[in-house]
């Protein structure tokens, strides 16, 4: 949003009231419209979307998860309808499976382009039958420049001594995202090295916190950081950072902590895999192998020089192919396209 109002454009946001995300836009000076939007609202989130592209001449709606895409490809056959050719977009960021006929008529007929974040979303929509003259690759990105001079206080702020080492993950911290997964490599890691400090950053649900912590032993130092904003703070703050997530479209926080020039440890799975070449930029574990994990984050540990080629390797990398001058570019590419659509058809 910030980048397409660089570029001159006038942008709103059309999202749940009392939500973080319109909070943050409110706060940035964007417009904010607030609806309610859930499978039982649909007789009034639809319409309102409606009389607001109406209204405001809207161009280009592009909807992100599943129940307001489903808004907005009813909207667009209103649009239709009535006439109005603003070009509704849909962005898929992750590689959940698209199953049922519906589903996929959503990606591959009811939105006139698909927005796809990694080279491994872009395949597999096109597996599903999305034609490939729909879809546009919209690389996730960050500032990278930002980033890098990031200092973190993570240590001071839990008494982590500067000598001691630390292992940790930063997500969302459920299963998919291989919570369990980290919890038993680092049980594996800690019979090697029983003074090591292992880090669960992330939002985490109490009864899978009460869990894990069951699972190691009294003395052990295990810290859960609840949710935060600052993933970077936290990151830069580690020897090691794994990030065991079993599916990914790309992951933003994987790429802010190859920023952070901490070594990484990742599954052997796309885009992961791609992001973290195995003995290029960190090390890849055999796919959901708390074992192999584990190997590959001792192995970290104990070749410290080939741990930072690793790490400066991924900062390079991020830097030239993931920083926000390249969202910026393709969002200027994207919009172009809007705007020469409109134009044809005049």
């Amino acid at each position: 949003m910030k980048l397409m109002r660089e570029l001159g454009h006038k942008v709103f946001l059309f999202a749940n009231p009392n939500t973080q995300i319109a909070q943050r836009a409110e706060n940035l000076g964007f417009e904010v419209i607030a609806c309610e939007m859930s499978k039982k609202t649909y007789h009034q989130s639809i319409p309102k979307l409606f009389s607001i592209v109406k209204k405001y001449h809207i161009h280009c709606v592009i909807t992100h998860d599943s129940t307001d895409s489903w808004i907005g490809a009813a909207t667009r056959i209103l649009c239709r309808l009535n006439g109005i050719r603003t070009i509704f977009m849909r962005e898929r960021h992750n590689l959940y499976p698209i199953k049922g006929f519906l589903s996929k008529a959503l990606h591959t007929h009811l939105f006139d382009k698909i927005l796809y974040i990694s080279e491994a979303v872009g395949e597999y929509l096109e597996q599903i039958g999305v034609p490939k003259s729909k879809l546009f690759y919209l690389p996730d990105t960050i500032d990278t420049t930002s980033l890098k001079q990031t200092k973190s206080s993570f240590r001071e702020e839990f008494g982590i001594a500067g000598d001691s080492l630390v292992i940790g993950t930063f997500t969302s911290l459920y299963p998919k995202k291989g919570v369990y997964d980290f919890a038993e490599a680092a049980k594996l890691v800690l019979k090697r090295i029983p003074n090591a400090v292992i880090v669960f950053g992330g939002g985490i649900n109490e009864g899978i916190k009460n869990q894990i912590q069951q699972d190691f032993k009294q003395g052990e130092r295990i810290i859960f950081t609840g949710w935060r904003e600052d993933a970077l703070n936290v990151i830069k703050a580690f020897d090691i950072y794994v990030f065991a997530s079993h599916t990914e479209g790309l992951g933003t926080v994987l790429l802010e902590a190859m920023c952070s020039q901490v070594p990484i440890v990742v599954y052997d799975k796309p885009p992961m895999n791609h992001l973290i070449a195995h003995k290029q930029r960190g090390l890849c574990a055999s796919y959901l192998d708390a074992q192999d994990l584990s190997c590959q984050i001792l192995h970290l540990i104990t070749h410290k020089e080939e741990s930072l080629m690793y790490a400066r390797g991924a900062l390079e990398y991020v830097c030239t192919r993931h920083d926000h001058t390249r969202l910026k570019g393709a969002l200027e590419n994207l919009l172009a396209q809007v705007a020469q659509r409109f134009q044809d058809s005049i």
